[in-house]
């Protein structure tokens, strides 16, 4: 019977939200801990677009946490003080270059997990997040979003896996298995990252990586997305080549509007170029 239905429906929501009030802080504390930096960049984009930046803000946002700014200094081959940092950043090497630091600290920390329940590694979780953003920030234009935004909105596409595995590490055997909940796993990566601070594209891709393709929001980036996972996943289990095996999803690769074959060529020129 219909009422049953919503009945049934609305149980499982209430149980959905029930075991989200309850994983969200706990993942909360564990990727504040595992990545100082993600927290970070979101307030960096924040001086970004005002309108005359000062000192103040960039010593504020950098000197919440002083072991991040050690390895921001570092990165950047920088040996002076908080001030002399800041000076160098607003002055000389500018803000966008202090967003581009952050971005490389947060690239090596966000993997760095324990994956007891699959073949992935931090190495290869990591590589083939980097090559997806690099992947979509090269049709960024096509896309109709900003490169940063494809950049980071493809560095996270596959977070709600990394969530799944944190909640697997602090809750044991009650922890909600990856495959039967990928949507679960994904919210909670998209309501984590909207309480970071960032943009409203990056938590809609990530939100929207598993859901039926035509109930996503941003199609276009969907598709690149979706075909480019799998074909990296397939090249990581059997160390083929890319572009060779089977063809793309019919319906994702209309919804590109692009050749396979043009694809294709973009990923594997990434990907033989990869470094961190």
């Amino acid at each position: 019977m219909p009422v049953s239905y919503t009945i049934d429906n609305s149980f499982i929501k209430i149980m959905i939200t029930a075991d989200l009030n309850t994983n969200i802080p706990m993942l909360r504390e564990k990727l504040r801990e595992l990545s100082p930096t993600m927290t970070l960049l979101p307030r960096i984009e924040g001086i970004i677009n005002k309108d005359e930046p000062t000192l103040e803000d960039i010593l504020r946002v950098c000197s919440h946490d002083p072991k991040l700014l050690g390895r921001l200094t570092r990165r950047a081959g920088f040996s002076g003080s908080e001030q002399e940092f800041a000076r160098d950043i607003l002055f000389k090497k500018g803000l966008g270059f202090l967003k581009s630091l952050a971005i490389r600290s947060m690239n090596r920390e966000i993997f760095e997990i324990p994956m007891p329940n699959s073949d992935l590694t931090p190495f290869l979780l990591k590589k083939r997040s980097v090559i997806l953003a690099r992947f979509l920030k090269a049709f960024s234009s096509d896309v109709g979003i900003g490169v940063d935004e494809a950049y980071l909105a493809g560095l996270l596409f596959n977070y709600g896996y990394v969530c799944s595995e944190l909640t697997c590490d602090g809750l044991g055997a009650d922890a909600l298995e990856f495959e039967q909940n990928r949507s679960y796993y994904d919210t909670c990566a998209s309501e984590l990252s909207s309480e970071f601070g960032f943009h409203k594209v990056v938590i809609e891709v990530i939100e929207d990586a598993h859901k039926d393709f035509y109930q996503t929001r941003l199609p276009f980036a969907q598709a690149l997305l979706r075909i480019g996972n799998e074909t990296l996943a397939n090249t990581e289990q059997t160390n083929g080549t890319i572009g060779r095996g089977e063809n793309p999803d019919r319906i994702l690769l209309d919804a590109t509007g692009l050749r396979a074959r043009k694809i294709f060529s973009v990923l594997k020129d990434i990907s033989r170029n990869y470094t961190v």
